[in-house]
């Protein structure tokens, strides 16, 4: 598995100035907000590109703990920019650019799924496509009461090409098989049972308690064992069950052998609370 960059002299550490999203950091903690309501929050050339410089910036970025993605005006992500599709279809737009244009959206997905903070999709109103695919990149999805999530691709005639990975990935072929290919639209409810929601609230109000709360528990776990956690998870299923022995054994080993694994066993001991845990009280 190949991890975003974190080669410093090619990726600025400061979160990167974009169109096409608000970005809120506080304490460790961003929210990422797709901010075209108007246009129902696409995953446009632009916003991709947007959103791929984010992730990258955040693989450098052990200081920020958790991130948010959500969309302004009560919508979460609406998948693809239709008109450029259209434009696609009609011949207008050349298919090397329409192949570099969704190798990017992959590439995308990829970088979300595999970032080191604990990420949450917090999805109101709807996630469709892309921007279903969005949310299953998450590690937990947050799912507003009336949200509808829905593979919408078969039904227009498309393939959801790149999402599959991280579909798939989330929910198993068997439950993959049955929303790419048939384009079920779920209420939040339904999404839940089919394991693409984590957890449903009633309402904006409960949605920003939940995540304030889930910030408050990515408090207490260190943010290195958090990211070597997601990379082992996402490693283990491709190796061999020797190799899956190796690799486990040495993640053990290389984080116990870290600040974080000494700073961890003294506080247990000491009957304190370890610094990453402390500093929000700070």
């Amino acid at each position: 598995m190949v991890y975003a960059s974190r080669d410093s002299t090619r990726v600025s550490r400061t979160l990167p100035a974009t169109s096409t999203l608000d970005l809120e950091s506080e304490d460790g903690w961003l929210t990422v907000w797709l901010n075209e309501p108007e246009q129902r929050n696409p995953l446009s050339l632009q916003r991709v590109a947007d959103l791929a410089r984010v992730c990258e910036t955040l693989a450098l970025r052990p200081d920020i703990r958790g991130v948010v993605f959500r969309g302004r005006g009560g919508l979460f992500c609406t998948g693809g920019d239709l008109s450029m599709l259209r434009g696609a279809a009609r011949g207008e737009i050349e298919r090397d650019a329409l192949l570099r244009a969704s190798r990017a959206t992959g590439a995308l997905m990829r970088r979300v799924a595999t970032l080191p903070q604990l990420t949450i999709m917090a999805v109101e109103g709807e996630a469709l496509a892309g921007g279903c695919g969005l949310a299953a990149a998450g590690d937990i999805v947050v799912a507003a009461r009336g949200a509808t999530f829905a593979f919408v691709e078969t039904t227009m005639g498309l393939v959801p090409a790149q999402i599959a990975p991280v579909v798939t990935a989330r929910l198993g072929q068997r439950v993959a098989r049955r929303l790419l290919l048939l384009g079920d639209r779920l209420t939040a409810e339904k999404a839940l049972e089919a394991g693409l929601a984590d957890r449903v609230v009633a309402d904006t109000v409960e949605l920003d308690a939940e995540l304030e709360g889930l910030r408050a528990q990515t408090q207490l776990c260190a943010p290195g064992a958090v990211a070597a956690t997601k990379r082992l998870l996402m490693d283990l299923p491709g190796l061999f069950p020797d190799e899956q022995l190796d690799m486990a054994a040495q993640v053990f080993a290389d984080q116990l052998d870290s600040a974080e694994g000494r700073e961890g066993l003294e506080s247990f001991f000491g009957k304190r609370r370890p610094d990453w845990a402390a500093r929000r009280d700070g």
